[in-house]
């Protein structure tokens, strides 16, 4: 009688894990310290809310979104050390991480105005931190080194692109803030219009009397395929020829509308859950998609290089097209509530997230045609 021998499973870390850890953890330093302006020093020591009074106002829904902000950082902890770190250490490390991150956010928010700097919230995090430091540590090793996620990464995509896969799988969560036109990420003309302006220059833009009913449509329909073609190039990419590639793509592009369609019923009322579905957005979407099951076909390195031509072209649409009177309507209706600071890292991650796309597509290079 023989006995087969089963080779153990080699330990190995997870890039994407990290990469996605340092991301989240922006996200909520961002939302944090939002609105990032107003700075004042009232001569209160930074960490004085360690030992100050409970609050008086004090809701189960600032409690309940305080521990679920910090649960999936805990998560990503635990994941991104990875195997250097595992057990009761991991655990340890992610309640800790959790318990910086909170504590450094409270001690810089003692010097904004609109923010109050409270214990109650760096315990809640911490504790966030903590639940999922707890759930991940078990799985880790089944969820990196020998379960189905790990083979599905292995098989499926390509070795080094983890800055791609983390920038494509934001773009659905890049679609919940408002935007004048569907996809239409990466308006950054705000930001940088005032240092334009200051360096001498002017913010060059479409004019605004020469835009009708149908000059939005068409450029909504440009936007729309530009950003189909952006992410589900940069997707196509970094997959293996073993990947189910047109399920991937169909995947994160439902992806996208589910969490659109979730946004606007939130923030505009459930009749508006499909306000998104435009003439403009619904030829840009054919366009979109007609076009990508062509490029898709092609050698990766032109289809990242297209990917970033198409993200390029993105960026310049929507920040030369003048502002669409229907959307500026729309926006006065928006009622923030409790979710101001979310609504602010959210319209952070929509500026940015073709920046990101265009830093993953520089830093992967195909290793096959």
């Amino acid at each position: 009688m023989t006995t087969r021998l089963i080779p153990t499973q080699r330990m190995q870390a997870s890039p994407i894990a990290r990469a996605t850890c340092v991301v989240y953890g922006m996200l909520l330093l961002y939302s944090g310290l939002a609105p990032w302006s107003g700075w004042r020093d009232l001569g209160i020591d930074a960490w004085a809310f360690l030992t100050a009074p409970a609050p008086h106002y004090i809701t189960t829904f600032d409690l309940v979104a305080n521990v679920l902000a910090y649960l999936p950082f805990g998560v990503l902890i635990v994941l991104a050390v990875h195997p250097r770190m595992r057990g009761l250490g991991a655990i340890a490390l992610g309640a800790l991480g959790g318990a910086f991150l909170s504590g450094s956010i409270e001690a810089v928010q003692t010097y904004l105005p609109t923010r109050i700097a409270s214990n109650i919230d760096l315990l809640t995090n911490t504790l966030g931190a903590l639940a999922g430091a707890v759930i991940a540590a078990p799985l880790t090793s089944t969820v990196i080194d020998r379960g189905r996620l790990a083979d599905w990464r292995r098989r499926w995509f390509e070795r080094h692109a983890t800055g791609v896969l983390v920038a494509v799988a934001l773009w659905p969560a890049a679609q919940i803030y408002p935007t004048p036109m569907l996809f239409g990420n990466g308006e950054l003309r705000i930001a940088l219009e005032p240092v334009v302006e200051a360096l001498g220059g002017q913010w060059w833009m479409l004019d605004a009397n020469g835009f009708g009913p149908a000059e939005f449509v068409l450029a909504e329909a440009f936007v729309v395929s530009a950003s189909v073609l952006a992410a589900g190039l940069a997707l196509s990419s970094v997959t293996r020829p073993s990947a189910p590639r047109y399920r991937l793509l169909l995947a994160l592009l439902c992806a996208a509308l589910a969490a659109k369609s979730l946004a606007n019923a939130v923030q505009f009322g459930p009749d508006r859950a499909l306000a998104w579905l435009t003439p403009g957005a619904a030829g840009g979407l054919a366009l979109g998609l007609l076009s990508l099951a062509v490029a898709s076909g092609g050698r990766r390195v032109l289809q990242a290089r297209l990917a970033l031509l198409a993200v390029v072209a993105l960026l310049v649409a929507v920040n030369v097209v003048p502002d669409n009177p229907y959307h500026l309507a729309q926006m006065q209706e928006w009622r923030q509530g409790r979710l101001l600071n979310f609504n602010a890292l959210t319209h952070w991650l929509a500026m940015l997230w073709p920046p990101a796309l265009v830093v993953g597509l520089l830093s992967f290079a195909p290793e096959h045609g």
